[in-house]
């Protein structure tokens, strides 16, 4: 039985929101053991636990022998405060597969680039606080049993609603959270985009409108359209708040319309409640 160690990198999970308890039921039914770090419940101002304790926890799931998976509990905020104090060649040594998402993006993006482990952008401990079995589920042991045979983006075939751009995209998947990737960049930990990248970007409900017109422009004016192969978004979360006459459509339209890379849109990830699994750095190919 594959054994899933759970730490909290950026904010704890709350119990009253998502009970630890069930969510380890679900695992345990999917075929997984769990072990929460020593950390994982703590909660610290806006933070599990200090620094120096997340470290700690996050060292102990790769250097001890009985893990092999490293999961994140949950987003949050300031997980980027542990990047310095990682000991990135010491994890190395030990190339378990690390999942998490939303603002454990700065995790999977330099534990893969810094620490060349694999990394999945994609469910994390609370996500499993479901009483049923969802397809993502299903999805997610797929991916952690092989990462290089991922299936794609959507569950459904892709509908001419959810192109923006029609064309082929060809290269290493690569992304995650939008506002998180450029909170990093202009730092020693951004995200490096290889080139002919297929560059996937979400977003939770509070990057409204015009956060995404920023973001999406902040990212224009550092190059990393000019890199890309194609682009893929997740899912908006619904309750995300657009202006008139600034649908995402037209945001796309003013920030990447010059571009001839194709675009897909409402692909199955995000801050949904049932999202699939994307593994980092894998090569992937799509014609929309």
């Amino acid at each position: 039985m594959p054994h899933i160690y759970v730490c909290s990198p950026s904010k704890p999970i709350d119990p009253n929101l998502s009970n630890p308890t069930a969510c380890i039921e679900t695992l345990n039914k999917l075929g997984y053991e769990v072990t929460l770090s020593l950390h994982a419940l703590d909660n610290w101002g806006n933070t599990s636990s200090p620094i120096t304790m997340r470290v700690s926890d996050l060292h102990e799931g790769f250097t001890n022998s009985q893990y092999d998976v490293v999961m994140a509990s949950v987003g949050g905020w300031c997980s980027n405060e542990i990047l310095p104090h990682l000991n990135y060649s010491l994890i190395a040594k030990y190339p378990k597969l690390f999942i998490g998402m939303s603002d454990i993006t700065t995790l999977v993006w330099n534990l893969w680039q810094k620490a060349n482990i694999p990394t999945i952008y994609g469910l994390n401990f609370r996500s499993f606080a479901e009483n049923k079995l969802l397809s993502g589920f299903w999805q997610f042991q797929e991916v952690l049993a092989n990462p290089q045979q991922f299936c794609g983006f959507t569950r459904k075939p892709i509908q001419g609603f959810q192109i923006y751009r029609s064309g082929r995209m060809s290269g290493p998947l690569v992304g995650g959270n939008l506002a998180v990737m450029c909170w990093l960049l202009g730092t020693s930990f951004a995200p490096t985009i290889p080139d002919g990248a297929v560059l996937f970007l979400e977003d939770d409900l509070e990057t409204n409108g015009y956060y995404w017109q920023m973001y999406l422009t902040h990212l224009k004016q550092v190059g990393v359209f000019d890199r890309i192969s194609g682009l893929v978004f997740g899912q908006v979360q619904e309750g995300t708040v657009f202006q008139t006459k600034s649908s995402f459509r037209e945001i796309l339209e003013i920030v990447i319309g010059e571009y001839d890379f194709p675009v897909l849109i409402e692909a199955d990830f995000g801050h949904i409640s049932n999202p699939i699994s994307i593994p980092f750095g894998v090569r992937y190919a799509l014609e929309i």
